[in-house]
Parts: C-alpha cells; structure tokens; sequence
C-alpha cells in the first residue's frame, strides 16, 4: 500500500514509525513532515487549504490511504473530500468531528446520550457570561467553544480568575474565532486519564489508555500545554475500572454515533475525569492524542496497518488488539517559553547518541533540516519515548537520553510518571 500521513509532529511522527514497520506498506508519504519523520518517510511541503492540490499529489503518487493526524484538517473536511474522490482515509467526517471542534456540540451528545459529564452553561455573549459568573460557586471551568490546540481550557478557583479568563478568551480573542461561544462548567475532582479505542461503522476496538500531563511544570504548575509527556498502564486504573468506562462511556457512544447516523473511522479519544461516582468525559478527541500516541504506539503489538485498513472497511470486529507487558513512558523537550512565546531555529546536538539508548524512541514534532542540521521550529521539539519492564527502570532511560541530548534551549518536565503510577 501507498500511504499518506498528514502532519508534522510527534504524533504524526510516532504513526509513521508504526505504519513503517508493517510489511503491508509499500510507500510511505507525509505532508509536511519534520527531520525525523523524513528519515522513514518521502516528506513533502503542500498547501493542505487547498484540497485539489492534495488530490493531485494523492493521484500521482497511487495513495490508497490517507491517515490523517490533527484535528484541523478534519475540521476542514479533507476527510469528506478524499472519501468523494475515491481515496480510502483514516479520520472521521467533518460532522462526526465536531465531538471535538464544538464543545457545545459535545457536550449537546453527551446529554442526549445519558453520559457522564460535567453541568454547564454555553454563552455567546461576554456580558452574559459575567454576570452567570458572578452568582457561581468555585472552582469552575471556562472553556472555548473551538479547537484551541489543546489550551483553550481555563480552571478557576475565584471570581477573579474567572473573570480573567472570560476576558482572554471573549474579550482578547487569546484563542480567536474558537471563542466566540464558551461554556462554563462545574469543576470535577479526580484525576484524568486520556482512553482509546477505534470506531468505524459495525463496532469499536479498545486501544488503551494513558495518564497525561498537561501542565507546563513540575507537580502540576503553570500554564496548560499541548502536553509535556504521559505514560501507561497505571496502578490506579484497575480492571473494574476499565470494564466501567467501556459500558457507561464507550459502549454509549458508538450507539450514539450509529443513532445519529455520524460516519465515525478512526480512532477516538476520550478526555476522562474519574471521580468517586466513577467515570465522566470531560472532552471528546476526534484522533490520537499527543503524547499519548508516541506512549500508546510504543506499547502496541498488533501491527497498526491492518488495524487501520480493517478499520476503513468497517471490519474492526475480524481483529484483536494485543499490546507488550511493558511500562512505557513520553517525556516532552520543549523549547523555553513554551506555551509563550519562543526561539526557533536552536540546533539540537547529539540525538544520534541519545537514540541509542535501550528502550528509546525519539520522536520529532518541532523540528527541521536547516545546512545540514537538525534545529528546532516549534514549542514542542521531541518526544522521548522509553520502554522496559517496569516504570522506573523506563523513567530512568527517557532522562537519561534527555541528559544526552544536552539542550540548552529546552526544558522539560522531571516528575513525569510519578503521580497516579
């Protein structure tokens, strides 16, 4: 098979590693790439807005597969585009997307579908807003009706807060367009986890789950993030626990999706607040998280390429997923500033060496080849992915490989994999 994966991260990254490896895979494209994904892939720079320019390519090169990697391009509709033209694709139809585009959207299905989430309150107006949060208890969450690339979430632990966050949101515009209707909701306490399974027509495949971390710094501080590293499996993710999410989320959803006739293949992520009433979904994904993929895909024993394909031919049901008996951890390099404002182009030393590191994967997300050399052209720059038997033994690889790495321009959190392990 031909295939074709769109973006340029981590994620993107960590799917091409894995699709690679499958003896299924003739040619492998991605648009547009970065310097590690152009190690195992024909990379290639194309307007993706323009969606005859992306069918060109698609028809010279003989695709027969098109996964697709952010969330922004579905919200865009290549899904629907390519599927009109012929060309078999790995993502879900603009409409199904909007679980992840509209919060409002989401959390309209979630209700209608008895699932557990948390109450709210949808404004489109600032004034509005204001005043509904002056008569409201704290914490509570204020969250941007759009995609926000993984930061569009406030919490707010006093009115203040609150009322800052309103104003960066409606009145700043921090996330624009994507904040023009925001929704307020009740703060849940437990603690999150990121779960998987795959959806297409007939059933669903459970992939797994990963503990994530989304805030900048050490013991959960500073501003949240696309996410600074995950890890799995978890000692506080029990078997009940998992049986519990699968019949009051999972199962609920793909009914759901059948009942609302929304043409669902791919993957499809689940944001979970495990509190003590058990299970509530905090946010729909509409594709792989990042970091949980590089996490997740490191884990993976059954070849991805033949999930995916049997996936699109709404056959999920023929297959098995097995996954290693090993711990695996993501540890981000980010570059400083991240989420803020940062430097580009810092060249990054020594990653041949640090890839040499038993149980260690490097995936790239910020990166390009400038004369000859790998620098760095995102906030995001590497994801550090360890194997081993247990998570300390994983815990102590991934640091160590960042040690190697020696990158005076990034920083990166040290207690991932500590909390809830």
């Amino acid at each position: 098979m031909n295939i074709l994966v769109i973006g340029g991260g981590a994620r993107e990254h960590a799917i091409c590693w894995s699709i690679k490896k499958s003896k299924e895979c003739k040619e492998l494209f991605c648009i547009p790439g970065n310097a590690g994904i152009q190690e195992i892939a024909i990379c290639k720079e194309i307007n993706l807005k323009n969606k005859r320019e992306l069918l060109k390519f698609c028809k010279e090169k003989v695709i027969d597969l098109v996964v697709i990697g952010p969330e922004q391009y579905l919200e865009d509709g290549i899904s629907d585009f390519l599927r009109s033209k012929k060309i078999s694709v790995f993502g879900p139809s603009k409409k199904a997307a909007k679980l992840e585009t509209s919060k409002t959207f989401a959390k309209n299905f979630l209700l209608k579908n008895n699932i557990n989430t948390a109450n709210y309150s949808e404004f489109q107006s600032y004034s509005n807003a204001k005043k509904f949060i002056k008569t409201s208890k704290f914490p509570l969450v204020i969250k941007a009706d759009g995609l926000a690339a993984g930061k569009g979430v406030i919490i707010c632990s006093s009115k203040k807060e609150a009322f800052i966050g309103l104003d960066k949101i409606m009145k700043q515009k921090k996330f624009g367009k994507a904040g023009n209707k925001i929704i307020i909701e009740d703060y849940l306490d437990g603690f999150e986890i990121s779960y998987f399974a795959f959806f297409d027509k007939n059933s669903f495949l459970k992939l797994g789950y990963a503990l994530d971390h989304k805030r900048a710094f050490d013991e959960d501080k500073g501003p949240n993030t696309g996410g600074m590293g995950s890890f799995t499996p978890s000692k506080v993710v029990t078997k009940k626990m998992e049986a519990e999410i699968l019949k009051k989320i999972v199962k609920p959803t793909f009914q759901g999706l059948k009942k609302e006739d929304l043409i669902y293949r791919g993957i499809l992520f689940f944001g979970l607040m495990i509190t003590k009433k058990g299970p509530f979904v905090i946010e729909y994904n509409v594709r792989f998280g990042d970091p949980e993929c590089q996490t997740l895909l490191r884990n993976l024993k059954t070849d991805l390429l033949k999930i995916i394909k049997l996936n699109i031919q709404d056959r999920l049901s023929e297959i098995q997923i097995k996954n290693t008996k090993q711990n695996v951890i993501t540890v981000v390099l980010a570059s400083k500033g991240y989420p803020g404002k940062f430097k580009i182009n810092s060249k990054l030393k020594n990653l041949s060496n640090a890839s040499s590191i038993k149980g260690v994967e490097i995936f790239h997300a910020g990166t390009a080849i400038k004369k000859g050399k790998v620098v760095s052209t995102g906030g995001r720059v590497l994801s550090i992915t360890s194997k081993a038997k247990n998570l300390k033994t994983a815990r102590i690889q991934a640091y160590k490989t960042i040690e190697l790495i020696d990158w005076s321009n990034g920083f990166f959190r040290s207690d991932i994999g500590l909390k809830n392990s």
